[in-house]
């Protein structure tokens, strides 16, 4: 076993336009109230694969119970958000896991053969993308925080 995953704190969807799909999640299922957020090489640190890289992609986050729904679009640059869109098109990326120290979590799947995709910062908060879905149907996000809840949205949905 890897680590016990016994709550997930977001579910994670890429998506081709982020404010199409957030009004008809909202129009559609009640989902919302929406925070969008704007993140570039400027307010983020990303390494993918292995080196640095610049991204950038807006995030919509809408809350179901306890659990952050997560909307993200790529505008730019290099990312394993880029790579999913561009190979399976939208659709369920990935399932997080807030972890206070990932760094033993991080070494057993590593022992294991499964490699990190892409890391990096935002703010104070560490996140880590796995390769994890030839083994479970879905990348697993390993993050020390909630980085975006510390920051002011960019745009609120349904604007007030």
């Amino acid at each position: 076993m890897f680590f016990r995953f016994d709550k997930i704190s977001q579910v994670a969807l890429v998506v081709k336009d982020l404010h199409k799909s957030i009004k008809s999640l909202w129009e559609d299922l009640g989902i919302g109230p929406w925070k969008i957020w704007t993140l570039t090489p400027e307010n983020t640190e990303t390494i993918l694969h292995g080196r640095r890289c610049k991204s950038s992609f807006r995030v919509g986050i809408a809350k179901i119970g306890d659990i952050s729904f997560e909307l993200v679009q790529p505008f730019g640059g290099e990312s394993i958000v880029q790579e999913f869109l561009d190979k399976r098109g939208e659709g369920l990326h990935h399932l997080k896991y807030a972890v206070e120290n990932p760094e033993t979590i991080l070494e057993n799947f590593k022992k294991e053969g499964v490699l990190i995709l892409q890391s990096g910062k935002i703010g104070d908060s560490s996140f880590y993308y796995l390769d994890t879905e030839s083994k479970f149907g879905f990348i697993l996000e390993l993050s020390t925080g909630q980085a975006l809840r510390m920051k002011p949205p960019d745009e609120l949905y349904p604007p007030d």
